[in-house]
């Protein structure tokens, strides 16, 4: 099942969960017939030698993830001249959608989103997309920042799409199942690697409790929650951008979720929003699902009867988020907040 995409509108972009996880273990995976390139990561290489349309699979039609990163570069310079830029240097590859690879991945297209802080590939963006047949979006930006709101009192960071799409899916696993979260890759921060949240989750009493996500982001925690049984969970971001990903997040796994109808509030919408603010409300088939937009510290906990507060900030937030979940231990000592 297709969705249409809530950033360019199309149908290509957004899939039902059950589809990724169908073709997640073959979708980076070399055929028989594909052929392999390693090239070094750091140093300037010659452009010369790569022959990039002999290295599309005759038979999947995919390429090594360094020809595609490769042809990227070539496509942002003169043939005559040397490229300054190494591999690396330009740009951070994500596959999209992000599942798990155990060896160096082959590309198919439209299965790569770059983000790169580099003027000379910035510039050649919009002939990167039509060239490069791997890459659906060009996003552009500091990639040393996190992007998104870090906090309430924060300036939020975002890139800038110069070409294409960046909506992107990465797929998560726990012992409980399977979702995939969906984001706006230039507003949101890109999170690899969720092993030790999800093992960390995995030993929680979440079954038939009520549990509160406060920094739910794209809704990765608390939609692994509704797995694991919870009787009711509450997903709060006070960035909209992050409400409007886990809106999207819900609908594409209402199967695996087991939700049975989801149903939009009226609200107004703002880009940020102080008081939470109730977006939508999901029924499955154990419980409720509630998605907030609004500061977390505005929530009332004690009202909602929240059981277990999950707390999970950007990288360099964290000294803020861990003084106030010691002030939300002494505040509501019923309540088990868990700091990830």
């Amino acid at each position: 099942m297709r969705f249409r995409c809530p950033n360019c509108g199309s149908l290509s972009c957004v899939t039902s969960a059950e589809h990724v996880l169908k073709i997640a273990p073959t979708m980076y995976a070399k055929c028989q017939a594909c052929h392999d390139l390693v090239l070094q990561k750091t140093d300037a290489i010659n452009l010369s030698d790569i022959s990039f349309n002999d290295l599309a699979c005759t038979n999947c039609g995919r390429r090594p993830l360094d020809a595609v990163m490769a042809h990227i570069l070539a496509t942002s310079v003169q043939r005559k001249d040397r490229p300054k830029l190494s591999l690396r240097e330009v740009g951070t590859p994500l596959l999209s959608p992000g599942v798990p690879t155990y060896a160096p991945p082959h590309i198919g297209y439209h299965n790569l989103l770059l983000l790169t802080n580099q003027r000379l590939i910035a510039d050649a963006s919009d002939r990167i997309l039509r060239e490069v047949p791997e890459v659906a979006g060009v996003i552009f930006g500091d990639t040393k920042r996190v992007i998104g709101l870090a906090y309430s009192q924060a300036q939020p960071h975002t890139c800038r799409v110069l070409a294409g799409c960046d909506i992107r899916a990465d797929l998560v696993a726990s012992a409980y199942g399977q979702i995939v979260i969906y984001k706006s890759q230039s507003k949101i921060h890109i999170e690899h690697d969720n092993a030790v949240k999800m093992a960390k989750l995995g030993a929680l009493p979440v079954s038939d409790r009520v549990v509160l996500d406060a920094l739910a982001g794209p809704g990765t925690l608390g939609l692994m929650s509704v797995l694991m049984g919870a009787q009711r969970v509450i997903l709060n971001d006070a960035w909209l951008p992050a409400v409007e990903n886990a809106y999207l997040n819900l609908r594409v796994n209402k199967r695996i979720l087991g939700i049975r109808t989801i149903k939009r509030a009226p609200m107004t919408k703002k880009e940020f929003d102080k008081a939470p603010e109730l977006f939508c409300t999901a029924t499955t088939d154990n419980g409720v699902i509630e998605l907030y937009h609004g500061d977390f510290q505005e929530f009332n906990i004690q009202d909602s009867r929240v059981d277990i507060v999950l707390v999970d900030p950007f990288p360099g937030a964290e000294r803020q988020f861990n003084a106030l979940s010691e002030e939300l231990r002494k505040k509501h000592p019923r309540v088990q907040v868990v700091y990830f």
